[in-house]
């Protein structure tokens, strides 16, 4: 197969308009409504105001609804109209209809449905590709942003814009899944829908239309389940040469023309948590901010709630709302600032970042083998990561190393997550063994070359 000629129809530079020109909120009707108005009222707050400097230049501020009468519509303008602090931080507001029908405003639960003509997430499907079309008059980059997601605080679009900049060339700048559990093969490494899009670019546009469209309704012809956001992460499953029916050659050629544009960034957390686990987004914002990529916002089920607490709870950062939703008292945690912060020190490491892994090994049950398989196969990877900082804190008697214990003695030494552990502190302990001896020998380039192939071993 032969990928569609989008180029001839562009007319960006190197790299073209690159300014967070949109923000676009896809929502169906009935959320046109107490939804809405606390999302507006959380963004009118100066804790999570949308710009934190004067000087940011304003994006346009696009709701867009699956079919809506012009009463709907209306009532979303007066939403926006009582919050004037929102005028400060957009340039203009609209709200339009994406005059969704029949088979293409579907949203079945069950995801092997057969009702529709388009799948059981046609309708999400549809409005995602409407939200963007619409999205392009305003040039630049979009900001696509559901009613549960929640930023991390003031600034974030400034903060967005750094994300953006960092990946001037992308079509597509997104966040792959955060959690560490297994999802399907095939939509494993999707990147989030709540994402940056280049809805400026007429070689985007195309591609929506001529590439992501088409093969999304021909796909969802059999995978009844797939979601829009899931897509691209199933023409890379499908680049595979083992996949039946020769398929793989012609998902090959997609992926080959197209994966450059997508661009994976940790900048929205998104996790399949319930309530009881939303702890695991303060986890996951550790992590990152540690490796200098701090998240800009959070997605999940548990932000709905959160966003009416934070309301009601003035004082709460998002770190406190989430303590205080996980039944815990607020730890009074302030959030870097967005806006004007560095990237963090690379010399930081886990120990003085808060104790994420400290924090994961205490709340998860090592009794229940799912639990104990995700905690050795976490500590195997930072393991590889920063071998030193973690050998130093898997020590007999410490939090890690009691329960990397307990995860080995309830999974059974035959276990792949165990074999896989013990295989990576043995490899690392060979390494700085042999460190030892280099160094001890004096031969100080050789010692150096070995903690240098410590680090890179995956």
């Amino acid at each position: 197969m032969t990928p569609p000629d989008t180029h001839h129809r562009a007319s960006d530079t190197d790299h073209g308009d690159t300014r967070l020109a949109c923000v676009a909120i896809p929502v169906v009707a009935r959320d046109v409504g107490p939804p809405l108005r606390q999302l507006f009222a959380l963004w009118s707050d100066p804790r999570f105001s949308p710009r934190a400097m004067a000087e940011t230049p304003r994006p346009h501020l696009l709701l867009v609804v699956n079919n809506a009468p012009e009463a709907v519509l209306a009532e979303a303008r007066r939403i926006f109209d009582t919050h004037p602090e929102l005028q400060r931080s957009f340039a203009g507001f609209s709200a339009v209809s994406a005059g969704l029908r029949g088979d293409k405003d579907i949203y079945e639960r069950d995801p092997h449905s057969p009702k529709g003509a388009y799948g059981a997430r046609a309708g999400p499907n549809f409005l995602f590709l409407s939200t963007l079309r619409e999205a392009a008059p305003f040039s630049g980059f979009t900001l696509q942003v559901e009613l549960d997601c929640l930023p991390v605080q003031a600034g974030w679009i400034e903060a967005t814009q750094r994300v953006i900049d960092r990946h001037p060339s992308a079509w597509v700048i997104g966040s792959i899944y955060a959690g560490s559990d297994a999802l399907h093969p095939d939509i494993q490494s999707h990147m989030n829908g709540n994402a940056i899009y280049r809805t400026g670019s007429a070689r985007f546009q195309a591609f929506l239309s001529e590439v992501w469209l088409p093969r999304l309704i021909r796909h969802s012809a059999t995978r009844r389940y797939l979601a829009y956001d899931c897509w691209w992460s199933l023409e890379r499953y499908l680049a595979g040469p083992t996949e039946e029916n020769g398929a793989w050659q012609e998902a090959w050629t997609i992926f080959q023309a197209y994966d450059c544009f997508f661009q994976n960034d940790p900048f929205m957390v998104n996790l399949l948590v319930s309530e009881a686990q939303v702890e695991d987004y303060r986890t996951v914002f550790d992590k990152f901010t540690m490796l200098g990529r701090m998240p800009v916002f959070f997605h999940g089920q548990p932000m709905n709630t959160l966003r009416e607490q934070l309301l009601h709870h003035t004082d709460d950062s998002i770190l406190d709302g989430i303590a205080r939703l996980s039944g815990a008292p607020p730890a009074n945690s302030p959030v870097l600032q967005l806006a004007r912060a560095p990237e963090v020190d690379p010399s930081v490491t886990p120990e003085n970042a808060h104790g994420w892994l400290e924090r994961l090994a205490q709340r998860i049950d090592t009794q229940d083998a799912g639990n104990a398989a995700m905690l050795l196969n976490v500590l195997s990877a930072q393991a590889l990561l920063m071998p030193a900082d973690l050998s130093r804190r898997l020590t007999p008697g410490s939090r890690l190393g009691s329960s990397a214990a307990q995860a080995k003695a309830a999974l059974g030494t035959s276990h792949d997550a165990v074999r896989h552990f013990d295989s990576v502190l043995a490899l690392i302990k060979g390494e700085q063994d042999a460190t030892a001896v280099a160094l001890h020998s004096g031969d100080r380039n050789q010692a150096d070359g070995r903690r240098h192939d410590v680090h890179l071993a995956t």
